[in-house]
């Protein structure tokens, strides 16, 4: 599966053309052949127009003609290579493929173009070109992704790979390592970062943005979907002490079934087809009772031991992975007219990185078909149905709800037979057809493919790109191609060392996509693909406000972060049922929340801050309440001035990742911010506008986490010197600043 694409005419329009016989383009510049091909034969024509019946599972599977689907790696230069070997057959010394298209030659599809049509003069070209190649000035030139863009250097990664993958920020010692071991110290440390029992959370949620099966978390009811009859003691908490305690832990552990199971798959280094060929499912001590595993027993709510998933085999059910728990099943539904064609889709999609909606970009009139069952036979509608029905047929023992429930008269007989991608379904599978589509699916180029895309979508934030995002635009058809290499270039690593999904994060994580931070001499589609900013999801920067200043941003100490409760939503979160895609970036109410945020944990961190030993405090590790810039009689005091300055250099590298010198214009300009806001407050305590009493919510009397007051001899109540709300000012100005709010 090795990618060995040369990537030819990057920009498509270019001066000058290497033959004078072939007509040029209406604005007069040169387009070459695998432009030509690319932009616009393959998309216009064959994709539009052939590859509804000519694909190994079409209706003419058995002609000379067979294109392979738009998620193989190199897809464009095998189909490229299909047409033009069949292009070569004559027929009174015209090419066949122009011939059949109209309706010339026994063409099992009739008549589908006319000879009029600007879809078959492209035909005409191409063809002809085939014979008079046009190579343009500056084609055939290899781009390397990387060239000239500018990576962050392995420190910096590592500060952003450790806030993204485990939600903190590295150690000293990790700094040192990466610092003197460079590139492969970093590949280690990220490594190391993916063994930690933190990132299999991190890893849940970020693989849940495209399974979405976190919609039956709590009052979701993921034990209503459940199958009564199969699973009768699905409630079996009924009755009992701290009913509503069991209840969610319970249904949580079968909402999280899905992603669970990926996860044990990550953390134990197994090969990631076994998301979907598992033989087992997880459940945990609340899950295990409703689905009835032997040897279960009603666990101890005090017992931590309860809430650890393992391997199960349920009694009397087919296992495919995550295929066959309720929670996937449901989240991606069925009806009678449906009859798993949505499931189907959601399985190519999400799997193989196949979109086969794209694939009938023409539009359909349904009243001008004659053809007895469309979707088996006319060529609007195979060219959706031809791949999606079989898989469909695959889904046919789960029901719209769920269950394993065969039909009794088996399968339509008027959609396509079970099967994939050409291959049918065993009769001998009796109910584990789901079973044998993940077996053959695995074996898939696509599947890897479409797990480093995956990767590469959730750990970056990027749009990944795809061949229906190009729409003509030369840059986009760059981005395309240089991303396709490296996807397949990953690809290829991930299958060679036995499909650990760690792999792919790993290459994601030291990647342009991840570390790209700037540009010279870069061409616009690597500038479309690449960047180091993204805005930072409310779970990932919940995160970083608890590991940059060691407090979470909540309205009291016993209630949920805000991030991941009130203000979930409204800051571009999903709650993978109506919203399901997260925003990238930041409107209004989004901008206001993180103003509120910078303000009120700069607040809730000062004075707390101050209350530790230097050696652990967070935040002023160099400076005390009692340090001031200068006397009440205007002269400087040195040492102090020299602290807040270092100090503020510290909260710059922490809340910033930011490594400035004391005499950076930054450290002045929050030098000056910090004096600024330290001279009006000394004026209102003066004149008695401002009271010495921090406000009640800045107060450092509780302890943050758990609610309970401090000792009367450790607290801070009052700030006399005004020092304290000048750290605060300083401290919601970095809070705010779009470093902090963007990783």
């Amino acid at each position: 599966m090795r990618a060995n694409a040369t990537i030819v005419g990057v920009v498509a329009l270019l001066a000058s053309c290497g033959k004078a016989d072939v007509p040029a383009p209406v604005d007069g510049a040169c387009v070459d052949d695998a432009t030509l091909w690319r932009e616009q034969v393959y998309p216009q024509v064959i994709q539009s127009v052939c590859m509804g019946c000519h694909t190994a599972d079409g209706a003419a599977r058995e002609s000379g003609l067979v294109f392979v689907g738009t998620g193989y790696p190199d897809h464009e230069a095998r189909n490229r290579a299909t047409f033009a070997n069949v292009a070569g057959l004559e027929r009174a010394g015209d090419s066949i493929v122009l011939l059949k298209p109209i309706g010339l030659e026994g063409h099992g599809g009739g008549k589908i173009l006319s000879e009029d049509d600007a879809s078959y003069a492209l035909l005409q070209e191409f063809v002809d070109r085939l014979d008079h190649p046009v190579a343009c000035a500056g084609s055939n030139t290899t781009v390397d992704g990387d060239a000239g863009l500018t990576l962050d250097s392995p420190v910096q990664t590592l500060r952003k790979a450790a806030v993204t993958l485990v939600g903190r920020l590295p150690t000293p010692d990790e700094e040192d390592a990466v610092r003197a071991g460079g590139e492969s110290a970093l590949g280690d440390a990220v490594w190391a970062l993916m063994d930690e029992p933190a990132f299999a959370n991190v890893f849940m949620e970020k693989l849940n943005d495209v399974l979405l099966t976190d919609r039956y978390l709590r009052s979701n009811d993921a034990l209503g979907i459940m199958d009564e009859d199969r699973f009768p003691g699905r409630y079996w908490f009924e009755d009992a002490k701290n009913e509503d305690t069991l209840r969610d832990r319970t249904n949580d552990a079968v909402a999280r079934e899905p992603l669970e199971i990926a996860a044990h798959v990550m953390r134990e280094d197994r090969p990631w087809t076994e998301i979907l060929t598992a033989d087992y499912t997880m459940v945990n001590g609340y899950s295990a009772m409703a689905y009835g595993v032997d040897g279960a027993e009603p666990p101890d709510i005090r017992d931590p031991a309860a809430f650890e998933f393992v391997e199960a085999t349920l009694p009397d059910w087919s296992h495919a992975g995550l295929l066959t728990t309720p929670a996937f099943l449901n989240r991606y539904p069925t009806t009678e007219t449906n009859r798993n064609r949505h499931r189907a889709w959601a399985f190519y999609k999400t799997f193989l990185a196949t979109d086969i909606l794209t694939f009938g970009k023409r539009p359909i009139d349904p009243t001008i078909s004659d053809v007895h069952n469309p979707t088996l036979n006319d060529p609007q509608c195979t060219v959706c149905h031809a791949t999606m029905d079989p898989v469909a047929g695959a889904f046919q023992s789960w029901d719209d709800q769920g269950r394993l429930a065969p039909r009794e008269e088996g399968w339509y007989p008027e959609m396509a037979p079970p099967g994939f991608e050409g291959e049918p379904v065993p009769p001998a599978s009796g109910n584990g057809q789901l079973t044998w589509l993940a077996e053959q699916s695995v074996a898939d180029p696509r599947f890897a493919i479409a797990t480093v895309r995956m990767m590469l979508g959730v750990f970056t934030g990027l749009d990944v790109q795809s061949e229906s995002d190009v729409g003509g635009d030369p840059n986009k058809a760059e981005a395309l191609a240089l991303q396709d290499l490296w996807v397949a270039d990953v690809a290829t690593e991930l299958v060679d060392r036995q499909w650990d999904v760690k792999v792919a994060i790993q290459r994601v994580v030291t990647s342009r996509y991840f570390r790209a931070s700037a540009a010279t001499g870069a061409t616009p589609g690597q500038l479309l693909q690449a960047g180091t900013a993204h805005l930072l999801t409310p779970e990932e920067l919940d995160r970083k406000i608890t590991a940059t200043t060691g407090i979470p941003w909540r309205a009291s100490s016993g209630s949920t972060n805000l991030l991941l409760d009130r203000y979930a939503l409204l800051y571009g979160g999903i709650d993978s049922l109506g919203i399901t895609e997260r925003l990238r970036d930041p409107n209004g109410v989004m901008a206001n929340i993180a103003r509120r945020m910078s303000n009120e944990v700069a607040c809730g961190s000062v004075a707390r801050d101050f209350l530790l030993d230097p050696t652990q405090r967070r935040l002023f590790p160099l400076v005390e309440m009692s340090y001031v810039p200068e006397t009440d009689d205007g002269f400087a005091i040195p040492g102090a001035e020299d602290a807040i300055r270092e100090n503020i250099r510290w909260l710059h590298s922490r809340l910033l990742g930011e490594e400035l010198a004391v005499d950076d214009p930054e450290i002045e300009a929050t030098y000056a911010l910090w004096v600024d806001a330290w001279k009006a407050g000394r004026a209102g305590l003066a004149d008695e506008t401002i009271k010495v009493d921090l406000d009640y919510r800045c107060m450092a009397l509780f302890d943050p986490f758990t609610g309970d007051q401090l000792r009367d001899d450790h607290r801070i109540v009052y700030d006399p010197d005004f020092t304290v709300r000048a750290w605060m000012t300083v401290t919601a100005y970095l809070l705010s600043d779009y470093r902090f709010l963007y990783e």
